[in-house]
């Protein structure tokens, strides 16, 4: 009796412990979240440094120049070496600005780039920390996608290309559900609103929508209208 006690006791603890949140699974999936955030930073650094500690090496016989009879490296040496990897990126930074350099990267990037693991984790993780690329639902629209006149209140989730974007419209009052429309630049005006302030709108059933429409907003949507007729 004292054994099925414990046993009890023990499955009603386990018990418990699972629906407080605090259970080993739970603690290990928190964990493994934790790591995956940090993992991205974590390569970048390590790359940033052993890039650094190349250059460094390059540079350490001017350190024998510089100091003569001393064993440690001379302090010039970790500014030369920190001055020639940011030329380095900025180097790299101006290739890919021109269109050859975006081709040529791009081509690299598709081919062999993207094979290695964890390296499109990494380029969006930067890109969108930077500002390169924008967060989901960052960016509010009005769409048209049947071209009805009849707006909707969207969010862009990825930039096709230039000319494409896909947006995604929530329904009312649950943003949870919504539309995906594959929506051509000319059928889209983007507007000046937080997120955050236009998914208030969505939730409260169209409540407060006239923040969507500032002056500039208007104005654009009456060029829209006169240019089509």
């Amino acid at each position: 009796m004292q054994i099925n006690s414990q046993k009890g006791q023990t499955e009603e603890a386990y018990q418990r412990a699972s629906r407080s949140g605090w259970s080993r699974q739970y603690i290990f999936r928190t964990m493994m979240d934790g790591a995956l955030l940090l993992l991205p930073l974590a390569i970048i650094l390590f790359a940033l440094y052993l890039i650094f500690r190349f250059v460094f090496n390059l540079l350490v016989p001017i350190s024998v120049l510089l100091s003569t009879g001393s064993e440690d490296p001379h302090w010039t040496v970790n500014i030369l070496s920190l001055v020639v990897l940011l030329i380095f990126l900025f180097l790299i930074g101006l290739l890919v600005r021109n269109r050859s350099g975006k081709f040529y990267f791009h081509y690299l990037e598709r081919n062999y780039l993207s094979q290695i693991p964890l390296y499109s984790t990494v380029r969006d993780t930067v890109q969108q920390f930077s500002g390169l690329k924008k967060m989901p639902f960052s960016q509010v629209v009005l769409i048209d996608p049947f071209k009805t006149g009849v707006l909707m209140t969207g969010f862009v989730t990825e930039e096709i290309s230039k000319d494409m974007y896909t947006v995604f419209v929530p329904t009312a009052p649950n943003p949870t559900n919504g539309n995906i429309y594959h929506v051509p630049r000319q059928c889209i005006q983007f507007l000046d609103v937080g997120s955050d302030q236009a998914m208030r709108t969505v939730v409260s059933m169209g409540t407060g929508s006239s923040c969507l429409f500032n002056d500039d907003a208007l104005l654009q949507l009456s060029d829209k209208a006169s240019a089509e007729n």
